[in-house]
């Protein structure tokens, strides 16, 4: 198959006959018949009922369609992206880190005469790996821990995907400025079993590695899930939850929520990602740059 029968079902479809698509498409009727019979013997289905008065789609016809259409809608996506005069693009995916959005605001500064779209996108874990592998994303921002370290590095080996550390934090608990733990120095695992905690949606992967959470579910406890930082920091204000994370709060949440260190806490590894297979651009270079700088100013400032 290719794209022009791609356009040919959906001119017929669209006119409903053989003749009149052949007319607007600039071919002979022969040839559009043999092409839509072409597709119909590789895939092994009719696409089109025909009658004296017309033709019309079948049922896998209009199924044939639907891809169709994603697909010549791509191809037009991509020939309009690389047109005369079509900008560039830069994209960040990461887990849910308010801090991101310094060095991706110095970037969109400097860049805006040479960049279309700028994209800081926090999602899942697994969506991150996703979108580093297939192109999607110049980088992305996670943590690796003890527990997802050896998971994620073979992903990355499998996937030709490499990672630089930006920064080794400890688990801190984040709580409402009312919160009754608010005036504890230190907390401990004990000292939250008795409050629900505030967990970060992820998609069932099958792995609990990939959790953005560093503490674990406890089934001692009631847990909410958002996938959303602002719905999460709104839900730390109105409740006695909490929420764990790499204790880093450059954002309007600063004023709104208190961070305590765990004792006995893990150290986890901010690092960013990116393809092998993809060359570094200027914007991605800039943002690194300035997003090391947040973080050194951040280790060197702690809330």
């Amino acid at each position: 198959m290719n794209l022009q029968q791609y356009r040919y079902v959906l001119t017929i479809a669209k006119v409903g006959s053989f003749s009149q698509a052949a007319k607007e498409l600039y071919v002979t009727q022969p040839s559009l018949s043999s092409a839509i019979k072409e597709v119909e013997k590789e895939l092994d289905i009719q696409l089109f009922h025909r009658s004296k008065s017309g033709v019309c789609l079948t049922e896998a016809g209009s199924d044939f369609l639907i891809y169709a259409k994603r697909i010549l809608a791509q191809v037009e996506e991509m020939e309009n992206h690389f047109s005369l005069g079509t900008k560039k693009s830069f994209t960040v995916v990461s887990q849910h880190y308010d801090f991101l959005y310094e060095p991706f605001a110095k970037v969109t500064k400097k860049f805006q005469a040479d960049c279309r779209n700028f994209y800081l996108i926090e999602t899942t874990t697994k969506r991150i790996l996703e979108s580093i592998r297939d192109f999607e994303s110049e980088l992305g921002i996670l943590y690796l821990n003890p527990q997802n370290k050896r998971l994620l590095e073979r992903y990355f080996s499998q996937e030709s995907l490499k990672f630089e550390v930006l920064g080794n934090f400890s688990t801190h608990i984040y709580l409402g400025a009312d919160h009754p733990l608010s005036g504890k120095s230190v907390i401990t695992k004990e000292d939250l079993l008795v409050y629900p905690q505030v967990r970060f949606f992820q998609e069932d992967s099958g792995s609990v590695h990939l959790d953005e959470d560093p503490i674990d579910i406890s089934k001692e406890q009631s847990n909410f899930y958002t996938s959303d930082r602002g719905t999460l920091m709104n839900l730390l204000g109105a409740s006695d939850a909490y929420a764990s994370g790499l204790g880093i709060i450059n954002g309007l949440t600063k004023e709104q929520i208190v961070l305590r260190p765990l004792k006995d806490a893990e150290v986890h590894s901010l690092v960013v990602i990116s393809n092998k297979m993809r060359k570094p651009t200027e914007f991605g270079e800039y943002f690194l740059k300035h997003l090391k700088k947040t973080l050194q100013k951040s280790a060197r400032d702690p809330k």
